[in-house]
């Protein structure tokens, strides 16, 4: 068993920056996407809808099929510089699993948006506030607090879907948790060391929004600080 670790510890880090780059990327896309949804534009509102319904309702696995397999069928792809681009899996990993979690994080991001309270922002216009004195000092913030647990949850969905990686040659946590039974022949011990791995990533991904959510959101942490107060008592 110890012997595993080495390669898994490696598999485990490549997995964690697999979702950072993805987190990074699949927000780019998805914010300027989640702004198209009340666009006063048909065409912007239309491919909101149609990003959305597309990245969304594709699997995940098709998606990392068509991009790695599919586009060096594509003359424009494979007789020009961007062969350079799609002809390494991890690029190619990036965009099809940025491109999935961008179909759920505008979701999200537009869904926060329209949550934020409307007396709020009208009061701000009718102070005198620029456009982008409202979104920055009113709609952010609040569409932040809103947002941040449901992003949480796309967050573990995002490591959990990067063990797809290992179908295109990168040797990811599920990679090298594969990699170890074809060796040993052993089914259930790299597997497990994979979950225990994954359960990590993941507590450590919902603990760390929770600390968020408290620092940003005054009422969880007065609750919290009650918590912490009956349990001192209830010790004495």
């Amino acid at each position: 068993m110890v012997g595993l670790l080495p390669s898994l510890i490696t598999g485990a880090a490549i997995t964690l920056a697999l979702t950072a780059w993805i987190v990074v990327f699949g927000f780019v896309i998805a914010l300027p996407v989640a702004l198209g949804r009340d666009s006063r534009h048909t065409s912007a509102r239309w491919f909101y809808r149609s990003f959305v319904f597309v990245f969304r309702g594709a699997p995940l696995l098709v998606l990392l099929y068509l991009i790695y397999y599919g586009s060096p069928q594509l003359t424009i792809v494979r007789d020009t510089r961007l062969w350079t681009f799609f002809r390494d899996p991890w690029p190619c990993a990036i965009l099809a699993m940025s491109l999935n979690s961008a179909g759920y994080l505008a979701e999200i991001i537009s869904g926060a948006l329209r949550d934020v309270p409307r007396g709020e922002v009208e009061a701000t216009v009718a102070a005198g506030f620029s456009r982008w004195s409202t979104f920055r000092d009113v709609v952010a913030p609040n569409a932040i607090r809103l947002g941040l647990r449901p992003y949480g949850n796309e967050l573990i969905f995002v490591v959990k879907g990067t063990s797809v990686a290992s179908l295109v040659t990168i040797i990811e946590l599920m990679g090298a948790a594969n990699a170890a039974y074809f060796e040993t022949y052993d089914p259930i011990t790299p597997l497990l060391l994979a979950a225990i791995f994954y359960l990590g990533i993941v507590w450590s991904i919902r603990h760390a929004i929770m600390a968020i959510e408290r620092s940003l959101i005054p009422e969880l942490r007065v609750a919290g600080m009650g918590r912490q107060l009956a349990r001192a008592r209830s010790a004495r």
